[in-house]
């Protein structure tokens, strides 16, 4: 009996550790105190969650298949810390939920709901992505670069890297009986790296983004009453565009302790239809150039600052970030992020442009300055 006994418990602990080479179970949290200086006219103390990106669960596998292929997932779930709500609108794998094909030799097949290739190739060069989460977000975050959305029902493929370069390449379905075209995205992106350089160029089209990805339950009318699912005055007015396209390109030099970059973006908010919470209607385009730069001060500490300048149809928008990142473990730190945006012109809405930082309620004036002081483990 006691041999049988230890067998089984052999078994068992073999078929523990297998599952644990193959299935990956992770997360993150984050979270923070936050201090705006106008919110709607009022100022605010809040504690506040996913300063430099939301808090997540999730579970990744893979499965050797021989011949160098192999079979993989990943299922990924945003929440909010304080209150235990989910993220993405309430999806339980909101974040991404895919599985997929790889091959040493040709690259790797993706399909579900991912992110798009955008913003996985540039956000690794702005503010958003290296310090200063949604703080540094650029205005409205309308080209996406901090990834607000996510795209549905897509296949997506990634090259093996040659000499430093990789291609994706990325379909998403709009799964609309009779319309082909409806709530369709291409999406196509080129990243290279070699020794202290690196560069990526993105494309992205997405028709009727108010339904495809910003989470609106049905198709503008013009003329019509509509519930508009963007928040933000820098781009609400034309949240019934037939189509959102978004092209980009950065660069990075990394020179001892220091990194710099420099990203560009070019957002077209194509055909907009007038409605009762879109009064202007017609194309819009956002164009930002970003710069910014860190600083490693010690292997623990890096300090950092960026500048990003929008110029809209008939608005404009700069943004001053500061940041400090102070690493208490390889799998915990600290940070502390300042963002000061000022607005000049008219917005989407046709009324006086107001500064409005990223997931933050508007300021009813022209300038918001916002500090966050957080911390982030991972597991």
């Amino acid at each position: 009996m006691k041999k049988v006994i230890g067998m089984a418990i052999g078994c068992l602990a073999a078929n523990l550790s297998y599952a644990q080479s193959s299935v990956t179970l992770y997360g993150v949290v984050d979270d923070g105190i936050q201090y705006t200086n106008n919110q709607a006219g009022a100022s605010s103390w809040a504690l506040s969650q996913g300063g430099r990106g939301s808090s997540k669960w999730g579970m990744t596998g893979t499965e050797d298949l021989g011949g160098g292929l192999h079979a993989f997932f990943k299922l990924e779930n945003g929440f909010n810390l304080n209150n235990g709500a989910l993220g993405n609108n309430g999806a339980l794998f909101g974040r991404q939920g895919y599985v997929g094909l790889g091959s040493d030799k040709y690259g790797e097949v993706r399909l579900g709901r991912q992110y798009d290739l955008l913003f996985e190739s540039l956000v690794p060069f702005a503010a958003s992505g290296k310090f200063g989460g949604g703080l540094g977000a650029h205005a409205g975050d309308v080209d996406n670069t901090w990834g607000d959305f996510n795209l549905n029902n897509t296949v997506k493929y990634l090259s093996p890297t040659l000499y430093g370069a990789r291609l994706g390449v990325a379909y998403s379905f709009g799964n609309v009986a009779g319309s082909m075209g409806r709530n369709q995205a291409v999406n196509v992106s080129l990243t290279y790296g070699n020794g202290p350089l690196t560069m990526a160029a993105a494309y992205l089209k997405v028709n009727n983004p108010a339904t495809a990805v910003w989470g609106a339950t049905s198709l503008p009318v013009a003329g019509a009453a509509y519930t508009n699912p963007v928040s933000s005055p820098i781009y609400r007015g034309y949240a019934t565009a037939d189509a959102i396209q978004i092209s980009g390109a950065a660069a990075n030099y990394k020179l001892g302790n220091s990194n710099v970059s420099v990203l560009f973006t070019s957002t077209q908010l194509q055909d907009a239809v007038k409605t009762t919470t879109t009064p202007l209607g017609g194309s819009a385009h956002f164009n930002t150039l970003e710069g910014d730069y860190t600083y490693n001060l010690t292997p623990a500490l890096q300090l950092a600052t960026a500048y990003a300048y929008t110029w809209a149809n008939d608005a404009r928008y700069g943004q001053v970030n500061l940041g400090a990142t102070y690493n208490l473990s390889k799998r915990t730190f600290l940070y502390a992020i300042g963002a000061w945006q000022h607005a000049t012109g008219k917005n989407s809405l046709g009324a006086p442009a107001v500064a409005a930082n990223t997931n933050i309620t508007a300021s009813s004036t022209d300038n918001q300055v916002a500090v966050r002081l957080g911390i982030r483990h991972s597991f």
